[in-house]
C-alpha cells in the first residue's frame, strides 16, 4: 500500500490515470486510459498491473523513478501469487467487526486464552516458550509496569519465599494508588496534556485537575465507555458534577495562543483540526489528519469525514487569540494578558492539594509538640477566635467606611449598609479609597468585595452602558506619619469573575457583571449578571495585625464601579459561592489556624521551620483550583463548520458540514432525528457496532506490558500501520474488553496474569534470526524505563520519592541555569521547589511543550504539542550524562549511601546492590566495586577530589552508588 495506493488509493483528488486499486469493483473495471484491465483475477499475465511493474520503460514502470520507491522481488512474486490465486480483496482488519474467536486448544500448559493463543502459534513452529523468570525479576517487573515503582528489598525476600502468591501481589498493585498515576502517562501523552500552552510565548494554564481525573479514573477502575463520555462531553451530561466538567477540559487541551497580530480565524481553524486528530489517536487509532487537506491516501477517511468531525467541537466556547490588544475582536476577553489563564475555567476543590494540606498540618502540629508552646499568643488568638466567630457566624465583619474619595471626584455617597455607591458619568482611570476603620491591633486575613444592585444605577451594580464594571483593586495600610505599606495578596477568588494571577503579589483584576469563571453562567444575558450581587475576596498572604495608630484603606481602580461593600475577616478566607469550600474552612478556624498566630506578631519566636510549612500550606490555596474547562455554545450562536479546500481557514468555499462520524464504518447506534451531538459522538465511539476503540485501547495496553503492541504502530491501525502478529488474539481481547463492561483492569489482570506475561526475558539464540523482534512472544522482551520512571526508581531506591499523596499542582524539581533564558511573553525563571514537592513522582513534573524540562527530554518523553501514541526510545550520550550529572540522580546516590552505609564496606556494597536490583552482587562485581571505591577514597583523602559536607569514606560510598544507579541493569525492566 504504501507504494501503489498513495496514487491509486481513495483520496480522489491526487489519483493517478483514475485508477483506484483498493477496491475490488475499481481495480477489475476496465482502464480508463489505455487498453486491457489493471488486474484479472486468475490471470496475471493479463493484468496490466503486473506489466507496468515489470516494464524497463521509465515512462511505463511501476512505482514511476520520480517517487524514489522500488518493489522487491519478494513483493513483485507476492502480487503475481495473489492475482493468480484470483485476486481476491478483504477488508481491512480493523474496519471489520469484532468477532471473538475460538480460543486454540494448545499442547502446552497454560494459565488463561492468552497462552492458548501464544502458545498454539509457538507449537504450529516448532518453538517452545521461555522458562519463568526468577521471582527477584518477576516481582520487580510486576511493580514497575502496575505502579511505575519498584518493590523494597522486604517485599521481593518475602515474594522470593512465597512464591505462589504471585496472584496476591497483582490485586495488591492493581489497589495501590500509584496504579493510576502508572496509567496515567501513557493517556496524557495520546491525548497531549501539558501544563502550558504551546505557541508562542507558551503561557501557563490551570489544567492539573485534569491530569487528576485521569489518575483517579484509573485508580478506581473507571470504565472506559464512562471515561470516554465524560472526556468528551461531561459538560453535556445531565447535573454533570466537578469531576465531569473537569473531565471535560480534554477538549481544552489543544494549543493556544495570545501572540500579538496572530488571526484569530487561523487559531481556530488549527484547534478545530487538533481535536480531530486527537479522537483519532486517543480513542480510534486512526490518522485523521491527512484528510485535513485532502482525501486520506491510504485509508477511507474523507476530507468531509474530517471535518464532520470537527463539527461536533463547534459547541466548545473559545477563542482564537487569547489576549487584550486594541484590535482584538473579542470584546469579552477586555483585560486578559500574560498574566492570566485561558478561559472558561470551572473551580472546584483538589483532593490532592486537600491531602497536601492534612499533610502540612500533622507536620505543623508535629513541629508544635516539638517547640515550647507560645502560650500567652495561642490563649490571646484562640479568644480573639471564639468574640469574632461569636458575632460574626458566617465569618465576616461589614467594614465602616470613613471618608472614601475618588481621584477624579466621582460622587460617592456611604449608604446605611456601609455600601458605597459612586454616581455619574463613567470616568478613565479613576481610583477610589476606601479608608476602614478598625480597633486597634485588628488582624486582618482577607477582604471581601460585594458588588450590589443599585436603584441609582438603573438596578445593575455598576455604571458601564451594560450595567457591569471592572476593578484593579489593592489594599495598603498606613501608619501614624502617614507612610504607605502595601499588603501582599496571595490570591483572589471570585464567584463571577476572571480570576487573577498575581504577576507582583500587591494588584489583581475582578471583573463584576461579567463571568469568566462560573461555567453554567457564561452564556446568561448581561443584564441578568450586572443585576447580582456578587463576591471576591482578597486573600492576604499572611494575616495582618495593624500596630496602634495604623489604618487599613483599599484602593480600587475602576472607570465605572457602582456600588460597593467591604467586609474583613481574621482568616484566610473561602471561596464566594461555594458553600462545600466554605465549609472547608469553617471547620479549620478552631483546630488549625492557631500556629498562624505564632508567626504573626514580631514578638513571636516560631521556628522557621514553621514559617516554611505556613508558607507551603498557604500555596494551597486552602484546596481550591480551578482548570480549563469545556462550556457548550447555544445551538444558535455555534458558528458554521465547512470543508476548508487544502485546509485553507481563509478559503470560505467548501460545502457546510454538519456533525457526523466516520462514513466507512456503521452507525446504527446514532440518532437519526436531529442533529449529533458531543454526547452522541463519545456514545458511538464505545457502541458495539465501532470495532477500532476496543482494538485500539487493548492494542496499547498490550504494548504496555510487552513492549510493544500486537500491532507495532500504535497511532495507525489502518493502511500504513503494521497487521496483528496475533490478529485472533487481538480480537478476543477486544471482545473480552467490551463484554466486561469495558473493565480495564480486567485486561490487565488477564495479561499480567498468562504465562507468556511471565516468561524470562533472557536472549535465545534460537529465536534471534527467527524472531528478533519477539513478535512470536516466546520470550518476555527488556526495555528501558520510560523517561518518568527512571527518576521515580531512583528516588525509591534511595528513599527520597515523595508519594505522600496523589495528584496536585506541578513540581519544578532542579533545572540548569538559563535553561528558560529564550522564554518570552512573559519572561520567567525556573523556580525549584522547595521541601516534599521537589522529589515528587516524575509525571508531576511541569510540562512546558516548547521547553520541556531536560531530563524528561533526553529520555524521549514527547513535547505533548501533538497527540502521541508511542514514545522512541533513543540511546544518546545526554542520557548517561543526565543520569550522572542531574542533581536529582546525584542526591539519590548520597541518601543510598547514607542508608547503606555500614562500617564493613562489603556490607554497604551488598545492601546498596539489593536496594537497587533487588539481587546480590556476584564475586566479580563486589571484586569491581571494591576496587573503585578504594580509588576515590584515596582520591578524596589526598584532596584530588573535595567533597562538600561529608567524610572522605562517605564521599567515595556517594560515588560507588552513583555508579550502581547508573547500572543498565537498575533502570531496565526485565
Amino acid at each position: 500500500s504504501d507504494k501503489c495506493i498513495g496514487c491509486h488509493g481513495p483520496d480522489a483528488g491526487h489519483r493517478e490515470a483514475d485508477l483506484r486499486l483498493d477496491l475490488p469493483e475499481t481495480a477489475y473495471a476496465k482502464l480508463a486510459e489505455g487498453a486491457g484491465y489493471a488486474i484479472v483475477p486468475g490471470k496475471p499475465e493479463e493484468s496490466q498491473v503486473l506489466a507496468r511493474i515489470d516494464s524497463q520503460d521509465p515512462d511505463d514502470v511501476m512505482p514511476p523513478p520520480s517517487s524514489h520507491k522500488t518493489l522487491t522481488k519478494t513483493e513483485r512474486d507476492l502480487i503475481e501469487r495473489w492475482i493468480r490465486e484470483g485476486a481476491e480483496y478483504q477488508p481491512h482488519w480493523s474496519y471489520t467487526p469484532l468477532v471473538k474467536t475460538t480460543i486454540p486448544q494448545a499442547q502446552g500448559e497454560t494459565h488463561n486464552a492468552i497462552d492458548a493463543f501464544i502458545l498454539s502459534t509457538l507449537e504450529k513452529k516448532g518453538l517452545k516458550p521461555t522458562e519463568k523468570a526468577a521471582p527477584h525479576d518477576l516481582l520487580r517487573r510486576l511493580s514497575l509496569d502496575l505502579t511505575g515503582l519498584p518493590p523494597s528489598p522486604a517485599e521481593v525476600r518475602d515474594f522470593q519465599k512465597n512464591p505462589d502468591r504471585y496472584g496476591e501481589k497483582i490485586e495488591q498493585l492493581l489497589a495501590s494508588p500509584h496504579y493510576g498515576e502508572r496509567m496515567a502517562v501513557p493517556w496524557l501523552d495520546a491525548v497531549r496534556y501539558a501544563d502550558t500552552v504551546g505557541f508562542h510565548g507558551d503561557q501557563n494554564m490551570r489544567v492539573f485537575a485534569y491530569r487528576d481525573y485521569v489518575i483517579e479514573s484509573f485508580r478506581k477502575n473507571k470504565p472506559f465507555d464512562v471515561f470516554t463520555r465524560e472526556q468528551i462531553a461531561g459538560d453535556l451530561l445531565p447535573n454533570a458534577s466537578d469531576e465531569q466538567r473537569i473531565a471535560s477540559a480534554f477538549n481544552r487541551l489543544n494549543l493556544m495562543t495570545r501572540e500579538g497580530g496572530a488571526q484569530p480565524k487561523e487559531y481556530l481553524a488549527k484547534s478545530a483540526a487538533d481535536r480531530v486528530r486527537a479522537i483519532g489517536i486517543a480513542f480510534l487509532g486512526q490518522t485523521t489528519g491527512c484528510a485535513e487537506c485532502h482525501d486520506h491516501k491510504y485509508d477511507p477517511i474523507t476530507a468531509r469525514d474530517f471535518y464532520s468531525l470537527s463539527a461536533f467541537f463547534s459547541d466548545v466556547q473559545q477563542w482564537g487569540v487569547y489576549a487584550d490588544y486594541e484590535y482584538t475582536p473579542n470584546p469579552e476577553l477586555r483585560g486578559v494578558n500574560n498574566d492570566f489563564p485561558f478561559p472558561p475555567e470551572y473551580v472546584s476543590l483538589s483532593p490532592a492539594l486537600l491531602a497536601r494540606m492534612d499533610r502540612i498540618d500533622q507536620d505543623i502540629h508535629a513541629l508544635l509538640h516539638q517547640q515550647p508552646v507560645e502560650e500567652p499568643l495561642l490563649g490571646a488568638w484562640r479568644k480573639e477566635m471564639e468574640g469574632f466567630l461569636s458575632k460574626h457566624p458566617d465569618g465576616w465583619q461589614i467594614a465602616t467606611i470613613d471618608g472614601p474619595t475618588s481621584s477624579k471626584q466621582t460622587p460617592l455617597v456611604i449608604n446605611p449598609d456601609q455600601s458605597v455607591t459612586a454616581t455619574g458619568e463613567p470616568r478613565k482611570d479613576d481610583e477610589i479609597a476606601f479608608p476602614v476603620s478598625t480597633r486597634p491591633e485588628t488582624s486582618i486575613g482577607s477582604i471581601r468585595l460585594e458588588a450590589m444592585p443599585d436603584e441609582r444605577l438603573g438596578g445593575f451594580v455598576g455604571r458601564s452602558p451594560q450595567g457591569h464594571f471592572s476593578i484593579s483593586p489593592r489594599v495598603e495600610w498606613m501608619d501614624e506619619k502617614g507612610q504607605s505599606h502595601p499588603i501582599a495578596i496571595a490570591y483572589t477568588q471570585a464567584d463571577l469573575s476572571r480570576p487573577a494571577s498575581y504577576s507582583n503579589g500587591f494588584e489583581s483584576t475582578v471583573s463584576f457583571g461579567k463571568t469568566w469563571l462560573s461555567a453554567p453562567a457564561l452564556y446568561e444575558q448581561p443584564s441578568d449578571l450586572a443585576r447580582r450581587t456578587q463576591t471576591a475576596v482578597l486573600c492576604f498572604a499572611q494575616p495582618l495585625t495593624l500596630p496602634p495608630g495604623a489604618r487599613l484603606v483599599v484602593k480600587i481602580q475602576s472607570s465605572d464601579l457602582g456600588r460597593m461593600r467591604i467586609a474583613l475577616s481574621p482568616v484566610l478566607h473561602p471561596v464566594p459561592g461555594q458553600p462545600a469550600i466554605s465549609a472547608r474552612f469553617r471547620e479549620e478556624w478552631a483546630s488549625k489556624t492557631a500556629p498562624y498566630h505564632l508567626c504573626r506578631t514580631p514578638e513571636s519566636k516560631a521556628p522557621a521551620a514553621l514559617k516554611t510549612l505556613l508558607t507551603e500550606k498557604r500555596l494551597c490555596r486552602a484546596g481550591v483550583t480551578r482548570t480549563v474547562t469545556t462550556v457548550a455554545i447555544p445551538t444558535e450562536k455555534r458558528p458554521i463548520t465547512r470543508i476548508l479546500p487544502r485546509g485553507n481557514w481563509q478559503d470560505e468555499s467548501g460545502p457546510v458540514v454538519k456533525p457526523a462520524v466516520l462514513s466507512f464504518l456503521p452507525q446504527d447506534s446514532l440518532p437519526k432525528d436531529r442533529e449529533l451531538t458531543r454526547l452522541d459522538l463519545a456514545n458511538w465511539i464505545t457502541a458495539p457496532e465501532n470495532p477500532l476503540t476496543a482494538r485500539n485501547v487493548v492494542n496499547r495496553l498490550w504494548k504496555q506490558f510487552f513492549g510493544k503492541g500486537l500491532s507495532n504502530v500504535l497511532d495507525d491501525l489502518g493502511g500504513q500501520g503494521e497487521a496483528p502478529s496475533h490478529p485472533e488474539l487481538l480480537d478476543w481481547l477486544a471482545c473480552e474488553f467490551r463484554e466486561s463492561g469495558w473493565n480495564v483492569q480486567h485486561i490487565v489482570r488477564l495479561i499480567v496474569s498468562s504465562k507468556t506475561y511471565q516468561q524470562a526475558a533472557a536472549v535465545r539464540k534460537d529465536l534471534l534470526e527467527i524472531d528478533p523482534g519477539n513478535r512470536l512472544l516466546a520470550q518476555q522482551s527488556a526495555r528501558r524505563l520510560d523517561a518518568e520512571f527512571i527518576r521515580d526508581n531512583a528516588l525509591a531506591i534511595a528513599g527520597l520519592l515523595d508519594h505522600s499523596y496523589i495528584g496536585g499542582p506541578p513540581s519544578k524539581p532542579y533545572q540548569p541555569a538559563g535553561y528558560y533564558a529564550a522564554i518570552q511573553f512573559p519572561d520567567r525563571d525556573w523556580v525549584v521547589d522547595t521541601g516534599h514537592s521537589r522529589m515528587r513522582r516524575g509525571l508531576y513534573t511541569h510540562w512546558q511543550r516548547t521547553f520541556m524540562h531536560p531530563m524528561l527530554a533526553n529520555f524521549d518523553a514527547p513535547s505533548r504539542e501533538e497527540c502521541a501514541a508511542d514514545r522512541m526510545q533513543a540511546n544518546t550520550p545526554q542520557q548517561a550524562l543526565t543520569l550522572l550529572n542531574d542533581p536529582v540522580f546525584q542526591e539519590a546516590a548520597a541518601a543510598l549511601a547514607q542508608k547503606v552505609h555500614d562500617p564493613v564496606i562489603q556490607k554497604s556494597i551488598e545492601q546498596a546492590f539489593e536496594r537497587a536490583l533487588l539481587r546480590h552482587p556476584s564475586d566479580a562485581e563486589m571484586q569491581g566495586m571494591l576496587e573503585f571505591y578504594q580509588k576515590q577514597l584515596s582520591e578524596f583523602q589526598q584532596g584530588k577530589s573535595q567533597a562538600k559536607h561529608q567524610t572522605a569514606e562517605m564521599a567515595a560510598l556517594t560515588q560507588t552508588c552513583r555508579v550502581i544507579l547508573n547500572l543498565h541493569e537498575s533502570f531496565t525492566r526485565y
